[in-house]
């Protein structure tokens, strides 16, 4: 019987994360904390803010124009739908995670041990950094096989997590987390056959304005 590839992908990252919580010694939580350093804000060139919100703006901009011209009827068009769904879903994850944790931000409070602060302290996870991975991950499920050369949208996440750190918007942990729910909302939404953005209107497909004329 063959196993599907996103159940035995959800398999390995969980027995991953299990390992990890098992046989990560104390010692190496005290250098993973020591990661969360506070640095000297550095977002000029490439990972100035408008540069990051230029790159925000293309890729939903692309994403969604590419669903609505390709629509359900092609890989393309149905991987758009589903990194849209992935984006909602993400975003909505966020949020909530954002309000329960509290974490101040870098420019905030210089302690990364700051945590359940309330207010506006809404830096844990990364939003846009889950946003990011959140909308190439169903590219990279879908192609990743004949095209290789997908996996290079992962360094959009990458990128943006950067760049959110060098803000001071986000400490290491905040990108890595908000990466993490980007991937896992993305990786949901290629299981569902019928994208939910749709199906939450009651249409199973949408023919796309390039099939239409």
């Amino acid at each position: 019987m063959r196993i599907p590839f996103h159940a035995l992908w959800h398999a390995m990252a969980l027995a991953f994360l299990a390992a990890l919580l098992l046989l990560m010694p104390a010692s190496a939580w005290a250098q993973w904390r020591m990661l969360d350093q506070f640095d000297e804000r550095e977002d000029s060139g490439i990972w100035s803010r408008r540069h990051q919100q230029q790159l925000d703006v293309l890729v939903i901009t692309g994403v969604v124009g590419l669903a609505v011209m390709e629509g359900t009827e092609t890989r393309l068009g149905l991987a758009s739908w589903r990194a849209i769904d992935a984006a909602l879903m993400t975003a909505a994850t966020t949020e909530v995670m954002k309000r329960v944790f509290g974490r101040p931000r870098p420019s905030d409070n210089n302690d990364p041990d700051a945590w359940f602060k309330g207010g506006k302290n809404r830096s844990f996870p990364s939003g846009e950094t889950a946003m990011m991975a959140a909308f190439v991950t169903p590219y990279i499920v879908e192609y990743r096989e004949e095209t290789p050369a997908i996996w290079a949208l992962a360094l959009l996440p990458a990128y943006m997590a950067r760049a959110r750190m060098k803000s001071q918007a986000h400490w290491l942990s905040d990108v890595v987390a908000g990466a993490a729910v980007g991937v896992a909302c993305g990786i949901h939404a290629t299981d569902r056959d019928t994208p939910l953005v749709l199906s939450i209107t009651g249409r199973s497909a949408f023919v796309g304005l390039r099939h239409r004329f």
